[in-house]
């Protein structure tokens, strides 16, 4: 009996750790990035006008972080995952991102990004996001980062400024959300 019990600790124990359930979308606990693994840090959902859902957002790092400057700057793979709820208009997706990066960023730090946000702007301009659409950033230690949708390999923008250049869109002093920044770091 004490067998048993010890049994169905651990399978409800390593189910409720396995996935995490944010509006509807389930995100694993760990997850592997090219042979690193990574834990979800936190997780939250991207609203437009405070009621429609736009996307599920999940962040993954080597370790927990509680702020943004430990994530922004650490050079470990990180992985930001969108998961979108509703079909969006790439150019609306792309002025919000674009939005986000004028407010956290100043002209020299936009300049040094250029070849990079010209990557992404095409990358998004031909994916056109749809409900369900899963669009992966993974942020390398160099900076650089690989863009997938729905697990095909896009591209990958260079480093080393393009990666916490886009981490501050969710994470910085001016996030496209503030609690959706408060979720990401929140787990």
């Amino acid at each position: 009996m004490k067998n048993l019990l010890i049994i169905l600790a651990f399978l409800t124990a390593s189910s409720s750790a396995s996935a995490l359930d944010i509006s509807g979308v389930k995100l694993d606990e760990r997850i592997s990035v090219d042979g690193t693994e990574l834990v979800l840090n936190g997780a939250g959902t991207r609203k437009k006008f405070g009621l429609l859902d736009v996307y599920v957002a999940a962040l993954y790092l080597t370790s927990r972080a509680k702020t943004a400057e430990a994530v922004i700057n650490q050079a470990k793979p990180r992985r930001l995952l969108l998961v979108m709820r509703r079909t969006v208009d790439s150019k609306s997706m792309l002025d919000a991102l674009h939005d986000a990066i004028n407010d956290n960023t100043n002209d020299a730090q936009r300049a040094a990004i250029g070849p990079g946000m010209a990557k992404l702007d095409a990358i998004f301009l031909r994916i056109q996001p749809r409900e369900n659409d899963r669009i992966v950033l993974d942020f390398g230690m160099d900076g650089g980062v690989r863009v997938a949708h729905n697990d095909q390999v896009k591209d990958t923008l260079p480093g080393p400024d393009i990666g916490p250049t886009l981490l501050k869109v969710w994470i910085g002093e001016k996030p496209v959300q503030a609690n959706l920044k408060a979720a990401l770091l929140s787990h």
